[in-house]
Parts: C-alpha cells; sequence; structure tokens
C-alpha cells in the first residue's frame, strides 16, 4: 500500500464558504427515485450525530455489492449508510439519459428526500464520477467524498461492456435457464470468474421468455441492457461544467493494477479537488470487493481524521 497527499485540512464549516460554483448541468432533468438498502449502527445515539454515508455502486452493479462492507462501516464508524441503486440498475427505475448529470440529480433528490445532513459520499467507478460530478454542483450538501478507483476525466473503457451487453442479450435470446449455461456462455467474452458472477447478478429467473404461461423459466435482465449498452460513450464522458471546486476532504483510493488512478490525473485531481489524500492498494479496479478490510480501514481512518479536525477546530 502506498501513500500520497495533496493540499491541506479545510474545516468542513470553512467548506461551504470556499466552494465555487458555475453552470449547473443537474437541473431540470426528470429523476428516478433510488432504491436502497439502510445500516444503522447499534449505537443509536451516535448515529443519529455522525454523517451518514451514501455508497453508490458501478456500471452494472448494485446496491447488494455492497451489503457486507456497508453494513461494517455502519457499526465501525457508528452512523447510518445507504447502499444505493441507481437508476437503470438494481431495483430502482429505468430512465434515459443514463449521464452523469442525470444520475447526480438523481443524487441530489435522494439526499433531500432523506433529509440527510452533509451526507459522505462514497462511489466506484460509475459511481465514483457520480458522487465527484454531485459533490462539485452541490458542494452544499456533501461533508466528505471518497472515490474508489475513478478519475474525473474522460477515458476509454479497460473492460469489454460492449461485449457484456451484447452477451447478457444473446443469453436472454436464447431463453438460457440455468445458472451454468449462463456462465458458460458469458466465458466466450469474459474469462474472469468473478466478473462473470458479478455481471450474471444481474440475470433473474422469470416464469416464463414472452408472457405464455406454462414455459419453462428462463433467465432475464433486471436491467435495461439495450439502453445502458447504447450509453456507454456517456459513461466514458466526463460531462461537469468547468469552473467548478470541490474543497471538502476527498480520498481517492487506486487500484495498483487498475488503469485509472494515474499520474496523468493528478493535476485534474488537483485542481478539482485541492484538499485530495490518495491512497493505493494492490488491486485491480473493484478494490473494494478485492481487499474489502483494507479498504474500509483507509475509508474509516481518513472519515474519523477528518470529523476529528472539524471538531477540535
Amino acid at each position: 500500500m502506498f501513500r500520497f497527499k495533496q493540499g491541506h485540512t479545510i474545516a468542513a464549516r470553512l467548506q461551504r464558504q470556499c466552494f465555487v460554483r458555475g453552470y449547473s448541468s443537474i437541473q431540470g432533468h426528470d429523476t428516478v427515485k433510488l432504491e436502497y438498502t439502510r445500516n444503522s449502527s447499534n449505537s443509536t445515539d451516535s448515529g443519529r450525530l455522525n454523517a451518514p454515508l451514501v455508497v453508490l455502486h458501478g456500471l452494472f452493479g448494485s446496491k447488494q455489492n455492497w451489503g457486507a462492507i456497508s453494513r461494517r462501516l455502519s457499526q465501525e464508524l457508528e452512523r447510518d449508510v445507504y447502499s444505493v441503486d441507481q437508476r437503470n440498475h438494481g431495483d430502482s427505475g429505468h430512465l434515459s439519459p443514463h449521464t452523469y448529470a442525470a444520475m447526480s440529480a438523481d443524487l441530489v433528490r435522494f439526499i433531500e428526500d432523506h433529509k440527510l445532513d452533509s451526507p459522505i459520499l462514497v462511489g466506484h467507478s460509475m459511481g465514483g464520477k457520480v458522487v465527484m460530478h454531485t459533490a462539485l454542483e452541490r458542494p452544499d450538501l456533501v461533508s466528505q467524498l471518497i472515490v474508489d478507483d475513478m478519475v474525473p476525466a474522460e477515458f476509454h473503457l479497460h473492460h469489454d461492456f460492449k461485449g457484456y451487453v451484447d452477451k447478457l442479450l444473446e443469453i436472454e435470446s436464447r431463453n438460457v435457464a440455468s445458472q451454468k449455461e449462463m456462465d458458460q456462455m458469458l466465458a466466450e467474452t469474459e474469462p474472469d470468474l468473478s466478473i462473470r458472477q458479478f455481471l450474471l447478478t444481474n440475470m433473474k429467473k422469470s416464469k416464463d421468455p414472452g408472457g405464455t404461461s406454462g414455459v419453462r423459466g428462463v433467465y432475464r435482465s433486471r436491467i435495461p441492457l439495450k439502453l445502458l449498452g447504447d450509453s456507454l460513450r456517456s459513461m466514458m464522458a466526463w460531462d461537469a461544467p468547468d469552473g467548478l471546486v470541490f474543497n471538502g476532504p476527498t480520498l481517492f483510493i487506486a487500484g495498483a493494477k487498475s488503469p485509472y488512478i494515474k499520474p496523468y490525473a493528478y493535476p485534474v485531481m488537483n485542481r478539482l479537488f485541492p484538499n485530495y489524500e490518495l491512497e493505493e492498494l494492490d488491486t485491480g479496479h473493484w478494490v473494494h470487493a478485492e481487499m474489502p478490510r483494507e479498504f474500509m480501514d483507509l475509508v474509516v481512518r481518513f472519515i474519523r481524521k477528518n470529523e476529528s479536525t472539524n471538531v477540535a477546530n
């Protein structure tokens, strides 16, 4: 593990006085009511006083991917942790466009609907871009930011997401009825078993393939595959308006074997998030899944440090 630090500590109460605001891209979007799981600390009094965490998954993920980590963070940090399904994922509604501005609008609605006071936002990959976008456009809503292996920049996708979409659509078209057969088909595109298992969490068994009663159960996607496939270019983009800065405490956690958080991105990270720190773990892109204990240790230490600094000031 390597540790880098950039910038200086700024108390959360000063953050709201220091942010830079510009044109907002999230206004005017039709929003989706996001489904979620809330984990609450056994220490009820502390849980009410401490800033809640809101956790966002990546592309093709869902709140269930974060279940164990969210439960553990809730207990260790003595606060509520909300694991959220983003639009077009998990149990949340399906709606176009699938852009970072639209997903940020959904997140703002979630924070406001649940009356969350200065939450700490945590996001992986696609979710990392959403929480960064939200913190830049609405820094008044956010106390701290934690980004799991993603940068605020345009990039090419380093996994074959188009191939994943095509193969999952093929599974549907063939009316596949067994988990084993789905895995064999997906293995033609993705050799990594753990990634295949992750992708197949989106396939659920239905009673019949086309509404005809009496037909054996087959697997259907619970997410809008075509919509997401058509939105992959948007997922490569970085569409936050220029001129925005989030001065609150920000932690980037990089996977050493992942191509995303590398020196090319440090200047833009410093420009948009001047109070950032960078930690690196010996993982690929799914840092929290590959080294969950080490990932949680970084998150807990970062949050406690910044909250103790705010109390001291």
